[in-house]
């Protein structure tokens, strides 16, 4: 395959370590390696007329392994000249093997979280442009537009998610309390439950890229309230803005001051956990990506979950946008010797009946058309999203240098306070000016 710079993928790493909220996973899954769902090492039977391709295969939804394990042997059936190696590992390890299998050239398709990558150009030069595929017909047009760049599709976005808050339906009941709108009453909310012995908010912090979503969370309603002032991340180029504005340092107050509603030890929590610690009602809420749904709804709770934005001002209107992204898609490696067998299998995964499996299975917001849900939560979750905004991760230049998280987890820590976060954010991100692609 071409050489790729070690700047490149030196960027990539960070960037990957940087999206991992939109990389949801459990990582405490082990990886999965399968041949078309089977475990086996075989290769396919043949005519003898057809050439045997190996179609090489990573994500990161280890999550997801029942619908892969499914879906891969009915297309190893219809394929039987194409030999699937497919491999998936958590969140926390993808981003290494993935580098090493694109520098190695052992790689025909890679699964990514996100629209992001698209702006870094070296990364561009290894994607295959599918935008003459047959099978985008069956897409969204908005959703397809998450993918391109300059009139090519290299991200094929196969669902779309939402930060919000899951809470406990029954116990907020209990309780004679509300949904807030709010953030003085989310707070009130908080004192309320704390009151009565109940951990407010559980939060799985012990792989500290989950505060990611709180932050985006809190984000929505203060730096670009309402969906307003979507130029700000532009503006931090020229230093019209900057992390160390008034509405960031104010971000990471109130990031502290929710932290003190977490369930005890939540920073030594695996993220894995939460969802089904939730679903046991040890806490009444959780601030994470639409994705845990599956997780909650599979861990058989008893009582009802529901969801809401999480308010982080105090005027209603800014705090009804929610914060949204194409949560999981696929890039095929152009240098690949396999793209049509690449092509073939996003083919297959794109089948009407096919998509309708994995939205059944995965349950998260899909893209394509003529295509239904059956959750209930997957519904509320619809109608939080009728007003959005892109997730302001999604503004992420290439080679610059975002340690949101790492100073969220120092003001949890209580090492920092919220302004030194802020300053030292933007400290940070000039410096990398250098590398700005």
């Amino acid at each position: 395959m071409k050489a790729v710079s070690w700047k490149s993928w030196k960027w990539t790493v960070a960037c990957m370590a940087a999206l991992s909220l939109v990389l949801s996973a459990c990582s405490a899954s082990s990886g999965n390696e399968t041949e078309a769902g089977t475990g086996t090492d075989a290769a396919p039977q043949t005519s003898g007329k057809d050439e045997v391709v190996e179609l090489n295969v990573i994500n990161f939804r280890v999550e997801d392994t029942a619908f892969y394990d499914e879906i891969n042997k009915k297309f190893q059936e219809a394929y039987p000249n194409i030999r699937l190696r497919y491999d998936a590992v958590p969140t926390k390890d993808y981003a290494q093997l993935r580098t090493a299998r694109l520098t190695t050239g052992d790689l025909d398709l890679f699964a990514s979280g996100g629209e992001v990558e698209l702006k870094d150009p070296d990364l561009r030069a290894i994607m295959y442009d599918l935008k003459d595929q047959p099978f985008l017909g069956n897409f969204y047009p908005d959703a397809l537009k998450a993918g391109q760049y300059e009139g090519a599709q290299y991200f094929l976005p196969m669902n779309t998610t939402a930060m919000v808050t899951f809470y406990n339906k029954q116990m907020f009941e209990e309780h004679g309390l509300a949904v807030p709108t709010t953030w003085d009453e989310f707070i009130a909310v908080c004192e309320a439950l704390k009151a009565k012995g109940i951990d407010p908010i559980i939060f799985g912090g012990k792989d500290q890229w989950p505060v990611n979503m709180i932050i985006g969370e809190l984000e929505k309603s203060l730096v670009r309230p309402g969906g307003t002032n979507q130029d700000f991340y532009e503006k931090l180029k020229t230093e019209e803005t900057g992390f160390n504005d008034p509405r960031w340092v104010e971000v990471f107050a109130k990031l502290q001051q929710l932290s003190g509603y977490f369930q005890p030890n939540a920073t030594g929590l695996d993220y894995g956990q939460a969802p089904g610690l939730f679903a046991q009602g040890k806490a009444a809420m959780m601030i994470d990506g639409s994705w845990s749904l599956a997780q909650i709804e599979d861990a058989s709770p008893s009582f009802e979950t529901g969801v809401f934005l999480l308010p982080g001002g105090n005027k209603p209107e800014d705090n009804g946008t929610a914060a949204t992204k194409y949560g999981f898609g696929w890039y095929v490696n152009k240098d690949s010797e396999n793209v049509d067998a690449a092509m073939k299998y996003l083919e297959f995964l794109t089948q009407k009946d096919n998509y309708q499996q994995y939205t059944n299975m995965v349950r998260m917001l899909p893209v394509m058309k003529d295509v239904v849900t059956e959750s209930p939560i997957i519904n509320e979750v619809d109608k939080l999203m009728e007003k959005q905004q892109s997730l302001w991760e999604n503004t992420f230049m290439p080679g610059a240098a975002y340690q949101h998280t790492f100073y969220a987890m120092e003001l949890i820590f209580g090492k920092i306070a919220p302004e030194e976060a802020a300053a030292n954010m933007q400290k940070d991100f000039i410096q990398s000016k250098p590398n700005w692609k």
